[in-house]
């Protein structure tokens, strides 16, 4: 069975590693981290990031992000960054409840939950979450990056650009498109176009700051 590591280990790592142990494909060797996670941990600390570059001289081949999105895109990046360059390789994480149709496209280092739909001819690009009970109908394009948050729903023929978040239980409605960078809160229903580095929330949802600023 093929080891892997787990780089940063909070909340969301907790559900990827009960995935992957129920896959049966990867043995988990531990996690790194600045601290120890929860004493109920059951995984080894194995240091901090630092020592990524031994495991991989020990040869140890395949790592997943542990880290989730919101608040910490930045800090997903700079790891994807970090990992490619020692050589690792991150394959995508798939629960085995979750629903997948033959033709859609995973790339590196996605992670899909519990219970997910994901129909036919979507593309989801590398790094992406998608969550717990999340459906993403039928060809979508994810961007790379992006995470889709408990039960939210995206219909046919969304694009949603890289580095976005969709909030617990939001709905973008068929043929919308996303811009990069944007946050629909929890519960939002995105009936029309969202501008780049824009945050919407309500029903139907308003765009309530562009690019840091207040409208």
């Amino acid at each position: 069975m093929k080891e892997i590591v787990i780089v940063g280990f909070g909340g969301h790592a907790k559900s990827v590693a009960d995935s992957i142990e129920s896959s049966n494909e990867y043995r988990i060797l531990g996690y790194t981290d600045v601290k120890e996670a929860s004493p109920f941990c059951r995984f080894r600390r194995l240091g901090n990031d630092d020592c990524l570059r031994d495991l991989y001289r020990q040869g140890v081949r395949y790592a997943c992000i542990g880290v989730g999105y919101l608040g910490k895109g930045e800090l997903r990046d700079n790891l994807y960054n970090l990992l490619k360059k020692i050589g690792f390789q991150l394959p995508v994480i798939v629960d085995p409840t979750a629903v997948i149709a033959k033709d859609v496209s995973l790339e590196e280092g996605t992670y899909v939950g519990k219970n997910a739909v994901i129909n036919v001819g979507s593309k989801i690009g590398k790094m992406c979450i998608v969550n717990s009970g999340v459906l993403i109908e039928h060809e979508n394009m994810i961007g790379d990056f992006s995470h889709a948050a408990v039960r939210s729903v995206t219909c046919g023929e969304v694009e949603i650009s890289d580095h976005c978040f969709l909030g617990a239980n939001a709905t973008v409605i068929q043929g919308i498109q996303v811009g990069k960078n944007v946050i629909v809160g929890a519960g939002a229903v995105v009936i029309s176009d969202l501008p780049g580095y824009s945050v919407a929330v309500g029903n139907p949802a308003k765009v309530i700051k562009v690019q840091g600023g207040q409208l």
